[in-house]
């Protein structure tokens, strides 16, 4: 029997749903959700937990055949009150990130509603309606900042790995709107000055940047 069988299977014998064991472990539904089909596996930390949750040892939760239509333990520990404090507690780092998130995606649709108002200012009172529409590549530019330094993942990899370090989410929102400004800046000279040879050159620039930030960002997180 395979670990997603075990699970599924370890949750619905204790009448547990996703989006609850998701909370008692710190994690998302959709984390739940990809370990019951077997599209991704969880960390070592993890696995103890759900180990020390379900009361089974890591061999039965892993290789084992575990019964669906088992009663529930009744000493499982469920409730906070018999839970060790590490089980019934979401992660701390989970829980930062999800904080960081929100406050993130607050401060992206904050920069978003500006870039509308500045658009409309320049286009009704200056008629500026072109190239005032930059205003919202410069927009999207520092939100792509601000969703790393407030750890916003892109993918299930990156969802599980720790929290990195200010300095570091700093570092590698800088690398990354490198390019999207030298987009910005790019259009902004060829819409106002025609020029758009050769500022072309802007994007070998900007390669260059990203890579020696990104390089700057690694060597800091291997510092920490």
């Amino acid at each position: 029997m395979s670990f997603a069988d075990n699970l599924q299977r370890l949750r619905r014998r204790d009448r547990i749903t996703q989006e609850e064991l998701a909370e008692r472990l710190g994690v998302s539904r959709q984390s739940v959700s990809k370990w019951e089909t077997g599209e991704a596996y969880p960390e070592t930390e993890k696995i103890i937990k759900l180990c020390g949750f379900f009361g089974v040892g890591m061999d039965e939760l892993m290789r084992g055949d575990i019964n669906a239509e088992e009663e529930p333990l009744p000493d499982a520990p469920h409730s906070a009150e018999e839970c060790p404090a590490d089980l019934s507690s979401p992660d701390p780092d989970g829980q930062k990130k999800l904080r960081l998130r929100t406050i993130g995606g607050a401060v992206s649709g904050g920069l978003m509603l500006c870039a509308a108002a500045v658009y409309i200012c320049l286009g009704a009172v200056l008629n500026l309606w072109h190239p005032a529409w930059l205003v919202f590549l410069l927009a999207f530019t520092l939100c792509v900042f601000v969703d790393k330094v407030f750890a916003k993942e892109d993918d299930e990899e990156e969802a599980a790995a720790p929290l990195q370090p200010l300095a570091v989410r700093i570092l590698g929102g800088l690398g990354n709107m490198i390019m999207p400004l030298a987009v910005t800046i790019y259009l902004f000279i060829g819409c106002v000055w025609s020029l758009w040879h050769p500022s072309w050159i802007i994007f070998i620039i900007a390669a260059v940047l990203t890579a020696a930030v990104h390089g700057i960002a690694a060597a800091v997180g291997g510092r920490e």
